[in-house]
């Protein structure tokens, strides 16, 4: 197992990690500090891990080409779960993305995947598919019985968000990169006319007229008035993963910056939607587009840090497990190319106090969460670890 223990760096104060709810930015934050525990490796370019709530403690881990494999105590299936690299374009930002087991998976054995489809120009459809257990063996999914709820034309190869995951409301949330290339030619995130730069929000268990999805009636476009009614927030570039609170519902989204600044965004869970954080007119609190602008109407981040520090925000998960009692409560999350992680900790008068940073070395694809709340991160290179007890 790998003890990691937070790094001291001298480094200048505006550039660490500035909080903006509450908080200076500072020189470097308390002490944060974990353990790392190979789960297991050998696996082609992890990208993201879930753990249905079936009683199994089976690990699903996604490989970006375009695969799905189980994993049972440290043992990868000889099978993959789900195989479906015949229609997944994978490169780059591309591939197979992510996973996530319908709430009532253990009655009708449905999951959902979100993909970047093949296409002859490179730049694949943004898919959102629905898929269910093979019938005649229950360890596997048929690839054949796909049916594709979301297909969203997707005019370059990067920013393609990715990321499904169920809320505590039960609906399916969903994360749309801008379109891609760089500066959001297309201005897809400010319009919320289309579906990219945008988290949606579906209800997969209706349907509506041609749609094999409903729109909850709740959503802040749900009447097709001001947007369309799949969208639940906007203003964003490339939300590379986003999670709910298990305790509190409470959303926290971390969106890729263009070429400066990585955000952190957080969505109480008394949010009625429709917030917009700001891209292309912002980048985190900076003004992108022109040199001046006007933030207002926009919601801030709750923590931004700059190119010194990575080049690529991971978002990660809020602790909720029971073997490191001092992360909990804490949201962690980390820089795909530096390998550095952070903590954020209530300060106890509504913003947050900055902990870390941890250097783990690691290119870091995704955090996730199993059942028990334990906290995992994958690295791209092929190994999952779980988090646990950092040195005393």
């Amino acid at each position: 197992m790998i003890r990691f223990a937070a790094l001291t760096l001298p480094i200048a104060a505006s550039l660490l990690l500035a909080l903006a709810i509450g908080v200076a930015a500072q020189e470097e934050g308390p002490p944060l500090s974990f353990g790392l525990e190979p789960v297991v490796g050998g696996l082609e370019r992890p990208v993201f891990l879930a753990e249905p709530d079936d009683g199994s403690g089976r690990l699903f881990v996604v490989e970006q080409p375009g695969r799905i494999r189980t994993v049972v105590d440290g043992v990868v299936a000889p099978d993959p779960f789900l195989d479906i690299t015949d229609r997944v374009e994978s490169g780059g930002e591309q591939g197979l993305l992510s996973v996530a087991f319908h709430p009532e998976f253990v009655e009708n054995d449905e999951f959902f995947v979100g993909y970047t489809a093949q296409a002859g120009e490179g730049a694949g459809d943004n898919t959102v598919s629905r898929f269910t257990v093979s019938e005649d063996d229950p360890s596997r999914a048929d690839p054949a019985n796909e049916e594709v709820l979301l297909a969203i034309a997707d005019p370059y190869p990067n920013h393609n968000g990715g990321l499904v995951a169920f809320g505590p409301d039960a609906y399916l949330y969903a994360g749309m990169g801008d379109g891609g290339s760089s500066g959001d030619p297309e201005g897809n995130a400010q319009d919320t006319g289309t579906l990219l730069g945008d988290i949606l929000r579906l209800d997969v268990d209706g349907v509506e007229g041609d749609l094999p999805y409903a729109i909850p009636d709740d959503n802040p476009y749900a009447d097709g008035n001001g947007g369309r009614p799949e969208i639940w927030a906007s203003g964003l570039r490339n939300p590379w993963r986003f999670s709910f609170d298990r305790e509190t519902g409470d959303l926290w989204i971390a969106d890729v910056g263009q070429n400066w600044i990585e955000e952190v965004n957080l969505q109480p869970a008394t949010d009625q939607g429709g917030a917009n954080y700001g891209w292309d007119v912002l980048e985190g609190t900076s003004c992108f587009a022109d040199d001046e602008c006007d933030p207002e109407g926009f919601v801030a981040p709750v923590a931004e840090y700059t190119h010194e520090f990575g080049c690529s925000v991971t978002g990660g998960h809020v602790y909720r497990g029971a073997e490191i009692e001092e992360l909990v409560g804490i949201y962690l999350f980390g820089d795909f190319c530096s390998g550095l992680v952070w903590g954020l900790e209530p300060d106890g008068e509504s913003g947050w106090t900055a902990l870390g940073p941890v250097e783990t070395g690691l290119n870091i694809s995704s955090f996730a969460e199993d059942q028990s709340g334990n906290l995992y991160l994958l690295a791209l290179d092929g190994t999952v670890y779980r988090l646990t007890r950092g040195a005393s």
